[in-house]
């Protein structure tokens, strides 16, 4: 089945054969189809270039399973010793919380927080779980052969093969690389079969790297990369936006690629060159979502993500290629005046991607001084099931305008004009997400950034409706990042911000009623902080509704 031709969606024939596959190698059959001995060594293994976590490592030492931001007690044995135990309903988690949690503990990443912690008892703490999980896991089936699952495996095994081999025994040596082996012959029947999108590419990596490692897949190296290759293409668009327009997805992908990109070009340099395009588009786009803190904007999911890994993500890449001003596919604008950022996002909600939760944040904006986060989004949470997930990309958690407490329609038709002048910018935009549901009402948005950087206008327009209709209420909200402190004046028009860095600013509004209310921001390690959010609201009835505010520096 040709990888290069599949689509990011997810087909009935590819489920229904994703199945039968599941149902065959968990019989008998799979011995048929999977080798049975192990390879006598892998003449070259590619380094991990991430560094770990000892504080990550002492936790597991001490049995404390800590993923996806679930910790789960087991200081007795590995948690998969006793499968009635690692259940969604046992753990009090919902699905998806379970299986991102899972996701992470077969992954086997936490290997690196392992070999950072170094020495003789990391070593053999790391043997004796790699060794629990093949003794546990000999039928492929369940959760934990779930192809992209298997294929993130595959990659740390083999990324951490030096460490696991150095003093092994025979038992462990044998039966480790049999695993590697078993797991690359799995993977060329289910990566085809994967889900589109990120699980069909955490496969297809894998099958790159044992293309590579095992002396019996090296014939098949070109064809492993041309997949990938064909899968990314698939994905990232060609200003190097994600289709998930995920900034986050980004950063991850870029990683993976830039650790196979290092390691080929000292073996494989032809396969390297295929990959090289790939981050020449892809770090450009990953700086062009940073904001002054060298964290990631929070659109479509994504989160902060730590800046010391952004900025080894972007040395190794070694692309100095610079952000865009229009990322016209991702469907993103970038402004920048001195110290300031404005970021927009001006594009309809995205199609549902395999693994990711599209948002609704119609012209949604963030807005940053310096270090200094002022105007934010919510985020999202780390644990994917649940109310908070389904709130948190509802069109109240983005800064922007929501029409009468409904979501904006998927198929939201968005335009964009941006004018540059003396170093200042401002746009013209507008959507159309409420006009079925409000007889043709449509939402514009004016935002205007200063060639100082320092003065930040908005206007909000609702339009009347295309006959005669009820008035229905406006809500504008715009986020505070945790760090800034609000208060409003006694007047009511207008609200004196404090940033994290003890800078003032004044917001000023007209055309509504302004109030401070309570947010929750899920920008930094999928967890809530309290937080503020700015509201202007009014009625639109027959004729147009403006809000007008600005956000000054001050001092």
């Amino acid at each position: 089945m040709g990888v290069a031709s599949a689509s990011l969606k997810d087909t009935f024939q590819l489920r229904l054969l994703r199945r039968l596959g599941g149902a065959v190698f968990a019989t008998r059959l799979s011995t048929l189809l999977l080798p049975r001995q192990a390879p006598l060594e892998l003449p070259v293994l590619p380094d991990d270039p991430w560094p770990g976590s000892t504080a990550n490592a002492d936790r597991l030492f001490q049995g404390r399973f800590l993923f996806a931001g679930v910790e789960v007690l087991s200081p007795h044995a590995a948690p998969w010793s006793n499968p009635a135990t690692l259940t969604p309903e046992q753990l009090n988690l919902d699905r998806d919380s379970f299986a991102a949690w899972a996701a992470e503990l077969h992954g086997f990443a936490w290997l690196r927080d392992f070999a950072a912690q170094g020495g003789d008892m990391a070593q053999r703490m790391s043997r004796s779980l790699v060794q629990s999980w093949l003794d546990h896991h000999q039928r492929i089936h369940g959760l934990a052969w779930r192809a992209d699952i298997a294929g993130r495996r595959l990659m740390h095994w083999l990324g951490h093969g030096h460490f696991l081999l150095e003093a092994a025994d025979e038992r462990f040596a044998h039966d480790f690389l049999l695993g590697i082996a078993r797991h690359a012959a799995y993977l060329k029947y289910a990566a085809p079969l994967a889900p589109p999108g990120l699980p069909r590419l955490s496969a297809l990596l894998a099958l790159a790297y044992a293309a590579e490692c095992l002396p019996q897949e090296n014939a098949k190296k070109g064809a492993a990369i041309r997949d990938l290759c064909a899968t990314l293409e698939s994905q990232i668009l060609a200003d190097g936006g994600h289709v998930s327009r995920n900034p986050a997805q980004v950063l991850t992908i870029l990683r993976d690629v830039v650790a196979l990109w290092r390691f080929l070009r000292a073996i494989d340099p032809e396969g390297a060159a295929l990959l090289q395009p790939f981050l020449d588009r892809m770090a450009p786009m990953l700086r062009f979502f940073r904001h002054g803190d060298g964290g990631l904007a929070l659109f479509h999911g994504s989160e902060e993500a730590n800046p010391a890994q952004i900025d080894q993500v972007l040395e190794l890449s070694e692309a100095k290629g610079k952000p865009l001003s229009s990322a016209s596919l991702s469907r993103f604008e970038r402004a920048t005046a001195r110290r300031s950022l404005l970021l927009i996002d001006v594009g309809s909600p995205p199609p549902p991607v395999i693994g990711a939760r599209p948002h609704r944040g119609l012209l949604a904006f963030e807005f940053s001084h310096a270090k200094d986060r002022l105007v934010v989004n919510c985020g999202s949470p780390r644990r994917l099931g649940g109310s908070w997930a389904a709130a948190l990309s509802g069109i109240a958690a983005h800064s922007t305008l929501m029409l009468g407490q409904l979501e904006p329609s998927p198929l939201a038709q968005v335009s964009t004009r941006r004018n540059e002048q003396d170093g200042a910018v401002w746009f013209e935009m507008e959507h159309d997400g409420w006009s079925e549901a409000f007889q043709g009402r449509l939402h514009r948005r004016r935002l205007y950034l200063s060639a100082s950087g320092e003065d930040l206008r908005g206007e909000e327009t609702v339009t009347p409706p295309r006959s005669d209709g009820m008035p229905v209420e406006a809500v504008l909200r715009l986020h505070l990042h945790p760090s800034v402190q609000a208060s409003a004046l006694g007047s009511g028009d207008a609200v004196i911000l404090k940033s994290g860095s003890g800078q003032g600013w004044r917001f000023r509004s007209s055309g509504g009623v302004l109030r401070l209310e309570e947010s929750v921001y899920f920008g930094s390690g999928g967890e809530a902080r309290r937080t503020q959010q700015i509201v202007i609201s009014g009625f639109a009835g027959a004729q147009p509704l403006v809000l007008k505010w600005a956000l000054t520096k001050v001092g």
